[in-house]
């Protein structure tokens, strides 16, 4: 069995949660999608997708959004 082939049920389901998720974008749904990749994601996996989510923002806002999800800011999310 390759690795592709193991891979591929939890990315399916990783794949249709993103897609429920960006649909509903309320913050019930992010706060469920976090569940379902911490389960069905590996340490790199989801290290590789925080990763580059803060590269897709500009410095300001990926700072602000890191600092967020660390706890170091007080909560306030860059929108």
């Amino acid at each position: 069995m390759t690795t592709l082939t193991t891979n591929a049920e939890p990315h399916e389901r990783v794949t249709r949660m993103l897609g429920y998720v960006l649909t509903l974008g309320t913050q019930d749904a992010w706060f469920g999608f976090r569940i379902v990749i911490r389960k069905r994601l590996t340490l790199e996996e989801r290290v590789s997708l925080a990763f580059m989510a803060l590269r897709a923002l500009d410095p300001a806002d990926a700072a602000k959004t890191a600092e967020a999800a660390l706890g170091c800011d007080g909560g306030e999310v860059a929108s």
